[in-house]
């Protein structure tokens, strides 16, 4: 049972790794609006799929040095390696110091942000979780949905003001991964229902998988928002939506991939999601930048290098890319 669960959980996550590349590349897939239900669904995922295996181990201090293994580490070794190095050789004015004294503050290789917001994520979870823990679920809900609405409204307040006080901008980047680590917890504590419940054990015939993940596609494609995004914690027209948007695109994927057998590929990816997260946008900079290819020769090409990627940094860097630990939790 946990051996095809974790199957199918690492299909799901490379799709979302190889669309995110896709996005990265701009590359539409089929046309606009589907390509909005995927950004609708593509961060959600990896939140969601956290949220799945949150645990808090045996103690604050054995989860805080689990977690820097797991994101801290790969965010600094990322913001460093590959991107500085090519920034290096390929602008001069790349050289000053100050460039890599700040390239973990606002990580110029910007898809690690997603990196930085998750561990924010984890910590907040955290502390709801231990402190709810005795009490039903639903008060864990409430706290985190008062959570939410509150920055909603912070959110809306703050981007008013930033015409009015212009030193917010500089303040924007940490801002915006507090309020979206804030943002995505409903998907952790819907992650974490479905798994105190056994749910992720499911077993459906082809009939009724085909019926689940067309009607949940359906209405992900219905449901889906603009004005959002989880890179500027922005809420979109309707936040209702945007979440049951998210969440039915999840169930989607995640019931057809249970029952699809042929997903290695994507399994592959999904294994080493944040390898190819904190290297893929080297190739497209370099594409965009000396040949403007067609956005599909721009996606394939950097697809392709991801597998000469993840086999150098798992196989030499395994403690910088959570494939093993550099810190022990444990004395």
């Amino acid at each position: 049972m946990i051996k095809e669960r974790l199957l199918y959980v690492d299909s799901l996550r490379g799709l979302c790794i190889i669309l995110i590349v896709a996005l990265h590349s701009k590359l539409t897939i089929i046309n606009d609006d589907f390509n909005l239900m995927l950004i609708n669904m593509e961060l959600p995922t990896f939140f969601f799929l956290s949220g799945l295996f949150f645990k808090r181990y045996g103690s604050f201090k054995e989860f805080f040095v689990k977690k820097v293994n797991h994101l801290v580490v790969p965010f600094v070794f990322f913001s460093y390696i590959p991107f500085c190095l090519f920034a290096y050789f390929y602008n001069d004015r790349y050289s000053d110091p100050i460039f890599y004294l700040a390239a973990t503050i606002k990580p110029y290789n910007e898809p690690l942000w997603f990196v930085r917001s998750l561990f924010f994520t984890y910590l907040i979870y955290y502390v709801i979780d231990k402190y709810t823990e005795r009490r039903s679920h639903w008060i864990q809900l409430l706290v985190i949905g008062i959570m939410v609405l509150v920055t909603w409204v912070i959110d809306i307040e703050y981007r008013k003001r930033l015409d009015v006080y212009p030193f917010l901008n500089d303040c924007l980047f940490i801002v915006k991964d507090v309020l979206t680590s804030i943002m995505v917890l409903p998907y952790f504590y819907l992650a974490q229902q479905i798994k105190k419940r056994g749910w992720l054990n499911f077993k459906f015939n082809w009939k009724r998988t085909i019926l689940i993940s067309s009607v949940a596609l359906v209405m992900a494609y219905l449901l889906k928002q603009n004005h959002f995004g989880y890179y500027y914690a922005q809420y979109g027209d309707n936040i209702l939506f945007q979440y049951m948007s998210s969440i039915c695109s999840i169930i989607a994927f995640g019931v057809l991939f249970a029952k699809f057998k042929y997903t290695k590929l994507l399994q592959f990816f999904g294994r080493y999601s944040l390898i190819v997260l904190g290297c893929h946008l080297v190739p497209i900079v370099i594409l965009d930048t000396n040949f403007w290819p067609p956005r599909y020769i721009v996606f394939v090409i950097t697809f392709i290098l991801m597998f000469p990627c993840i086999y150098f940094f798992k196989s030499y860097f395994p403690k910088f890319t959570a494939q093993e630990e550099l810190f022990k939790s444990k004395s």
